[in-house]
């Protein structure tokens, strides 16, 4: 789905971003990048949404090509919700469809029933003002999983919401990312929730960025995020994480 060879990238030509990453993501795969703020997770998604002009003599490949800007097998999820204020929840969850060229009653009968999978049933008519935060963002999870891109990239969609909501949507991921069969990359500064919901969680140093880090999750599938409170084996392999983390960070200040 994602392969990404020794790749460096520099955007003032003099300052690193991004050194020597290499990283593959294959078909079904949950990964979670993890790092300090500013080490280039966020760049690493906007690259392969195409957002990032690709460097000269780069290998970056999304689904076996180079990444392309607006490709309906790219969904891309952040972590402000980014609804279209006068649109409906409805409206807002069709819009990725009806970009693509679906037919409006189609885009409309798919964002219907995806945010009845969200809890939002009864909502379709309600502007983004009237919903609260973590609503808002069950309208952008609906209209992420109503396109059938394979890939999803997800920038800390679930950051800025309180812990019973956050707790709530990660299941719900869990469950649509099962459902669907869909490949994931997804940023988050939560080790905890890297652990909870990935495969392999990836940790990257201080800027310029590097991978420091690849940890297999060894937790069985389906998932439960209530149930992992209390399972020694999430919280050896949150150590474990941890840990790497930290020794990036000494690393760094050394």
């Amino acid at each position: 789905m994602i392969d990404i060879r020794d790749l460096n990238l520099s955007f003032d030509g003099v300052n690193r971003v991004l050194d020597g990453i290499n990283l593959e993501l294959k078909s079904g795969e949950f990964i979670a990048i993890a790092g300090p703020s500013g080490c280039g997770k966020t760049t690493l998604l906007n690259l392969c949404a195409g957002l990032v002009e690709m460097p000269a003599g780069e290998h970056v490949h999304v689904l076996g090509a180079p990444p392309k800007l607006g490709s309906d097998k790219v969904a891309y999820m952040l972590a402000r919700d980014s609804l279209f204020p006068w649109l409906s929840a409805l409206e807002n969850a069709a819009f990725g469809l009806k970009v693509r060229g679906v037919p409006m009653a189609e885009a409309h009968d798919k964002a219907t029933e995806m945010l009845q999978r969200v809890g939002l049933g009864g909502f379709e008519h309600a502007l983004p003002k009237a919903l609260s935060h973590g609503m808002r963002q069950r309208v952008a999870l609906a209209r992420t999983f109503a396109m059938p891109a394979p890939l999803l990239l997800m920038d800390e969609p679930f950051g800025a919401l309180d812990a019973q909501t956050k707790l709530q949507l990660q299941d719900l991921l869990l469950q649509l990312c099962q459902e669907n069969q869909r490949s994931v990359l997804f940023v988050t500064h939560d080790l905890a929730e890297a652990v909870a919901l990935a495969d392999r969680v990836i940790i990257m140093s201080s800027r310029p960025g590097r991978i420091i880090a690849d940890v297999s999750v060894p937790l069985e599938r389906p998932r439960s995020i209530r149930a992992l409170q209390t399972n020694d084996l999430f919280h050896h392999t949150y150590a474990q994480v941890w840990k790497h983390l930290e020794e990036g960070w000494t690393h760094h200040e050394g």
